[in-house]
């Protein structure tokens, strides 16, 4: 309402100072104009020049704006219908004009009534067999994709190279890339040298840690490098340690599944003929981390490296060993000993040679160094910055991976169980070489239940068919459970077979001709009929092949409720806001 009351008090000043102007006596006073036409008034003549071109521009504006509309089209209506007046009624030179201007309009207009539907409909896309399509500007806007402010993912079509997309939510992340695609330096390192939250890091190689180990202590973080090969050489940051037995308090009433969740890390079984054994093992094994753990004999050697050394006993010292257990006041250490007492020698020495087996990477002294005390708590992620790096060279992923598995699996477990703490940004578990810690119920668990919980795993493999052959029919899960998956392509036909599928269809024009060709024998008559169609076909938006051959710079991206976006990868050194804050070890 203010705005009309605006409009019309501009239109009433103008008409007041046309009517003014015109007056003589007006002109006299506003302009200083005498008897004899003489301007003894500038000032009035310039500031009519003035005020008349800024009404003026703010009515055009006004005819012209969205809330005009209903003005614009009566004045359209109204002077189309005076031309055409004019040309019916008027026989002279204004009638002729007028009429071959309404002939020229109504001609054109006619003709581009049709071929705005025409071009209308080659230009919408069919939805018959699909609506599938790539992700635009605008759907980048809608789900809050643009900016820096969360997980980093690269760099979108759309958008200028200094412009970043992430991912805002709090589910978790899965990335399919096969080795040398750029993992490294276009996800893990960006996020390490950018996300302000508390991370734990797998980190094969030791790069990330040398690269942004300096920076995040920047940002204010407590720094814990675990590298029981000294392989991440950082001057100013020893080599941390972690005991997982300093979990085990004998006061906790959850000591006993604590001890379990630890025996479940340290056997990995995938073969279920053997599960017998492997259960066995599991129970032996629990016996003895919690006859560690509690008995006051072992207070100065409660570590895992004690539980292998118990295990090697000779065949007339294990039996002594399971008697003590027996006395233990714990009820599980005590049942453990009474059952391995009762079995049958052939049995007993069969689980023995089970749980011997899945403990062998404990004859490592680099390993039980680094598990013999504790630098940090893993509780600690939650409540202070902390960034902990477990450092494996690859070569040694295989032989040492319940390592990892031991540290990763209590590192979420402590965390996933004290949901009322919440940290203002989640814990980033970044999982690089995610299948070398073979099946791990507690990630399984958190990946289908505990998002949310002020935690967020980021699970790195190279193909579908490792998460199939360790997780069974259940490796989708880790697929439908992920808030953001990016795929840096692969040459696993299974994988790109499943991406090309969660790309979906899409609905393409099919344009043909056809040409037919008569002849009349009787009258000698022949005639030509040309005939052009066209139809809804369906295609996949990105066929397998297509996907096995990405570019190595581009990423395909899925998003939770969000069309397949196509965005770049941008290594960090490349990055400007990035490539000043982490260490670049080609230039040393």
């Amino acid at each position: 309402m203010k705005l009309n009351y605006l409009i019309s008090a501009t239109i009433t000043g103008m008409l007041a100072i046309v009517l003014f102007t015109t007056s003589t006596e007006a002109q006299s006073i506003f302009f200083g104009i005498d008897d004899y036409g003489r301007r003894t008034n500038p000032i009035g003549l310039k500031l009519l020049t003035m005020l008349i071109p800024i009404c003026l521009g703010f009515c055009i504006g006004w005819f012209f704006s969205p809330g005009a509309s209903r003005v614009r089209g009566a004045t359209l209506i109204f002077s189309a219908v005076s031309i055409i007046l004019v040309a019916i009624a008027n026989d002279g030179v204004l009638g002729g004009s007028s009429a071959l201007l309404v002939a020229v309009v109504g001609f054109f207009g006619a003709l581009g009534f049709w071929l705005k539907r025409g071009i209308s409909a080659l230009g919408e896309a069919p939805r018959t067999f699909g609506s599938s399509r790539w992700a635009t500007q605008e759907d980048l806007e809608i789900h809050n994709i643009i900016g820096d402010d969360g997980i980093r993912i690269g760099q979108a079509y759309h958008q200028a190279p200094t412009d970043v997309i992430s991912y805002k939510g709090d589910r978790h992340l899965l990335t399919v890339a096969p080795t040398r695609s750029g993992k490294g330096t276009t996800q893990i390192i960006p996020n390490l040298l950018s996300y302000t939250g508390s991370t734990l890091v797998i980190d094969p190689k030791g790069e990330n840690a040398m690269i942004t180990t300096g920076h995040r202590k920047a940002m204010g973080q407590d720094v814990y490098i675990v590298d029981p090969w000294g392989i991440a050489n950082i001057e100013g940051i020893e080599t941390a340690h972690f005991n997982p037995l300093d979990w085990l308090d004998i006061t906790d009433v959850d000591i006993t599944e604590n001890a379990m969740l630890l025996a479940d890390a340290l056997v990995v079984g995938e073969n279920h003929a053997d599960s017998f054994w492997i259960e066995e093992a599991k129970a032996l094994l629990q016996g003895l981390i919690l006859y560690v753990a509690t008995d006051e004999n072992e207070a100065d050697q409660r570590h895992l490296g004690r539980v292998r050394d118990l295990l090697l006993l000779d065949g007339e010292d294990m039996p002594k060993q399971f008697k003590r257990m027996t006395q233990s006041p714990h009820h599980i250490v005590a049942s453990t000993g009474a059952r391995c007492l009762q079995k049958e020698p052939k049995l007993i020495a069969n689980v023995l040679a089970a749980a011997q087996a899945q403990t062998h990477f404990l004859d490592s002294a680099r390993i039980r160094e680094s598990l013999s005390m504790s630098d940090f708590k893993f509780e600690d992620l939650k409540t202070k910055p902390m960034s902990i790096y477990l450092v494996l060279p690859a070569d040694r992923l295989n032989a040492f991976g319940r390592w990892l598995r031991l540290l990763v699996q209590q590192a979420i477990t402590v965390n996933a169980r004290n949901i009322a703490k919440k940290p203002e940004k989640p814990i980033l578990f970044i999982l690089d070489e995610f299948a070398a810690l073979g099946r791990l119920s507690m990630v399984e668990q958190a990946y289908g239940l505990m998002a949310g919980f002020g935690l967020q795993i980021w699970g790195i493999v190279q193909d579908f068919n490792q998460l199939e052959r360790i997780y069974g029919g259940g490796w989708q899960s880790f697929v439908s459970n992920s808030g953001m998956i990016n795929y840096f392509g692969s040459s696993d036909k299974m994988t790109a077979e499943y991406f090309s599928s969660m790309c979906g269809e899409t609905t393409v024009w099919n344009f043909s001709s056809a040409v037919a060709n008569a002849f009349s024998p009787s009258s000698g008559d022949k005639s030509t009929t040309e005939t052009d169609n066209r139809s809804a076909a369906q295609r996949k938006l990105a066929y397998p092949d297509e996907l096995m051959r990405i570019n190595t710079t581009k990423q395909i991206v899925f998003i939770e409720n969000m069309y397949p976006l196509q965005a770049f990868k941008t290594p960090w050194f490349k990055d400007e806001a990035l490539k000043s804050k982490g260490v670049n070890l080609h230039d040393q």
